[in-house]
């Protein structure tokens, strides 16, 4: 059976044409991070996608400080981010990584534009 891009063969000389994939949803840049108790300027990178299974937005990222800033620890509860010019998403702060970043995530409407 040959594949090709998009394509299945279902039969003999009959082919299913699928759509192609929509693009993932992302985002790269400043943002601030309102965790209880602290508002810190941050760098994000986000993405995120429509879960076919309960048909909500799952947005995601990593999360790091400003110079001489210092990240809120992970598990506090529910923080807000929020971008240049745009709305607070709530979310959750996750796993902090070997370099200090914070992994967060949220579900619902995302902090960038879909």
């Amino acid at each position: 059976m040959r594949w090709q891009r998009g394509r299945r063969r279902r039969g003999y000389d009959e082919w299913i044409d699928f759509p192609e994939p929509e693009p993932a949803h992302e985002y790269s840049g400043p943002a601030v991070l309102d965790a209880p108790g602290a508002e810190v300027p941050v760098t994000v990178t986000l993405n995120g996608h429509l879960d076919p299974i309960d048909g909500k937005f799952h947005w995601y990222g990593r999360v790091a400080a400003a110079d001489g800033v210092d990240l809120p620890g992970p598990g506090r509860g529910q923080v807000f981010l929020t971008l240049p010019g745009g709305a607070p998403a709530s979310g959750a702060l996750q796993e902090r990584d070997p370099w200090g970043n914070l992994r967060i995530t949220g579900v619902g409407t995302p902090p960038f534009p879909v």
